[in-house]
């Protein structure tokens, strides 16, 4: 039987409280990973509420400091370690990440060992074990983390992830029946859990309204400059494409980033021509698979950010055969000059 999208007598609000509740039923150790963003903010105020119900104590929260962040964000995250109801797991761990840049894209290592920092780690920061010389990635991070801060058994990770911010949150917020909120990880007792999956921005400013709940001051300024509300690093895809508007809302924050990383002066200012090439690109390109193999051969000159786009290229390919309307060589195209290879590119959804 087919699923159709229907309507339930509820609100937001009591949903999410009530999956929080089913996360603490079924976990024994919940931990709220806190950004400083928006709605991380949400999941940890709604973990405390429902905290409080039960009474479990100190909230655990994590937060990944990924060394390019605003000094903003990084001070009010530092606040919360003074609240008496939170326990904040603060990490300072070298990080494998990806860097943005006219189209081509390359890693590099947030607190890469061998370079200067933009900044020094904090006295309170937990960094890897003396004689530790791991570099971590996405899928390592998650394992490492609850061993390292002692979480004990199944491992319910809290995230703000909203299904409204992009096709690939909202797929996989739907591909399950029954708590389709609760997601595995890379590490087998560990589980991504999304409570606030179906709000909306407007949701979010809401509960900080009504519960008298300060976010954090970086989205005042980026309102002011236009820019989106976003808390993140400046050198991946999304935000590498405003790179420029940087200035505006931290100036301090874009002088350290081309102080290390010259080359984004680049890409803040010529992002914008490079877009009206874009045209040119998927014209040449985005006419077979075939082209799409050789803009990635050409663009992409890291050789595991390669491999990867490679991979999923095949994947497209192979499943294009069953619904070749849905995986259009130009989509597909785009969806990789927009560094969405790293993830399972979505198919095109089928006009109305």
């Amino acid at each position: 039987m087919a699923r159709v999208r229907g309507y339930i007598d509820t609100d937001v609000l009591t949903e999410a409280k009530k999956r929080i509740h089913h996360i603490y039923d079924t976990h024994d150790t919940v931990a709220v990973m806190f950004s400083g963003g928006k709605d991380s903010l949400v999941a940890l105020h709604l973990t405390r509420m429902v905290a409080e119900e039960r009474g479990e104590g100190k909230v655990i929260a994590v937060f990944r400091d990924e060394e390019l962040i605003p000094g903003i964000v990084i001070d009010f995250v530092a606040s919360h370690r003074e609240l008496d109801w939170l326990r904040l797991d603060y990490y300072v761990i070298p990080l494998l990440s990806s860097q943005f840049v006219l189209g081509t894209v390359k890693e590099y290592i947030q607190w890469d060992p061998g370079r200067q920092w933009i900044r020094p780690k904090p006295d309170y920061g937990i960094d890897r074990e003396p004689g530790d010389e791991r570099i971590f990635d996405q899928f390592t991070t998650d394992g490492y983390i609850a061993q390292r801060s002692g979480f004990k058994g199944k491992v319910a990770y809290v995230t703000g992830i909203r299904a409204a911010e992009s096709l690939i949150r909202f797929r996989a917020s739907v591909n399950k029946l029954n708590d389709n909120y609760i997601n595995a990880s890379s590490d087998k007792r560990v589980s991504l859990c999304k409570p606030i999956f179906d709000w909306q921005e407007n949701d979010v400013f809401r509960f900080f309204y009504d519960y008298d709940i300060q976010y954090c001051p970086l989205y005042d300024r980026q309102v002011w400059a236009g820019a989106a509300l976003r808390v993140a690093t400046p050198m991946i895809a999304e935000s590498a494409k405003r790179f420029d508007a940087l200035k505006a809302v931290d100036p301090t924050l874009y002088a350290q980033v081309i102080d290390i990383f010259p080359e984004m002066i680049v890409q803040g200012r010529y992002y914008q021509q490079m877009r009206g090439n874009r045209a040119d690109l998927v014209e040449k390109y985005g006419q077979s698979f075939e082209g799409i193999r050789a803009w990635v051969e050409e663009h992409i000159t890291d050789p595991a950010h390669r491999k990867k786009a490679l991979k999923e290229l095949s994947d497209v390919i192979v499943r294009s055969r069953n619904a070749p309307q849905a995986y259009p060589p130009d989509y597909v195209l785009k969806a990789f000059m927009s560094g969405h290879y790293k993830r399972v590119i979505q198919p095109l959804k089928a006009k109305a």
